[in-house]
């Protein structure tokens, strides 16, 4: 069971990596499913998961929380801001949901408050994302959320055995009116 809640939205919170949580992250991490979007193509050992958490749990570059139902117990994703740069007021945000648990907001509403702690905690100017250009929900998620879609990086990533291309987002903080108003825009909870 995660730490306590650090955000709560109405039908997610976000909480805080514990140690008994490296389990969940070490078995999504190795999902291909998951590794598929992140793009992670190296298998990750239990260790390297606990070893992650640990060097990430007291550095300020980067947050990592868990998404975590308002009525359960068991967290269902993660979202990252990570490559925060106080100086210039910027991070890179990512964020997966267990492929069960996709399709029922949990992803947009746990990002939304993860965007709502850089911008307005954290008072970042600028936060950017990234996804592959043929992961149609993570794009249409960036979108709901009012990231604007900067570019494309054809073929910039090893995927599966192809090259695939990226798309590159940007939101500014005086973009952000909230996770409310961004899901009043067409998004689910």
């Amino acid at each position: 069971m995660p730490g306590p809640a650090f955000r709560r939205g109405e039908t997610v919170a976000l909480h805080p990596v514990s140690e008994e949580d490296i389990d969940f992250l070490h078995e999504h991490a190795n999902d291909p499913e998951i590794r598929w979007g992140l793009t992670t193509a190296f298998p990750q050992t239990r260790a390297q998961a606990e070893k992650r958490h640990e060097e990430h749990a007291g550095d300020d570059s980067a947050v990592g929380l868990l998404v975590v139902p308002s009525d359960g117990t068991e967290p269902v994703g993660q979202v990252v801001g990570f490559d925060i740069d106080p100086a210039h007021g910027t991070a890179e945000l990512a964020a997966w949901v267990a492929p069960e648990f996709q399709g029922e907001g949990y992803g947009t509403e746990g990002t939304g408050l993860m965007l709502d702690y850089l911008f307005d905690e954290r008072r970042l100017h600028r936060v950017t994302a990234r996804a592959i250009v043929r992961n149609e929900p993570s794009r249409a998620l960036l979108e709901t959320l009012g990231f604007h879609q900067e570019s494309v990086q054809p073929a910039e990533k090893y995927v599966d055995g192809e090259h695939v291309g990226v798309a590159r987002y940007s939101m500014l903080a005086r973009e952000w009116d909230g996770t409310a108003a961004a899901l009043d825009r067409g998004g689910e909870a």
